[in-house]
């Protein structure tokens, strides 16, 4: 029973160790500005540039 508890505790630290790494991760890519732009952001700076218009 102990061995199991111990593996389970283990889990659940493993778990929890992983998604708040990922988390940090993310927090760090947002912070630092490195995350890719999204859609939107790409045609708002096309239309500001003239790249694209918008009557096609």
């Amino acid at each position: 029973m102990k061995q199991v508890l111990g593996i389970l505790t283990f889990l659940i630290g493993l778990g929890l160790g992983l998604i708040g790494g990922a988390a940090l991760l993310a927090y760090a890519y947002q912070a630092a500005g490195l995350y890719p732009p999204d859609d939107a952001t790409i045609k708002f700076i096309a239309r500001e540039r003239g790249w694209l218009r918008d009557d096609v």
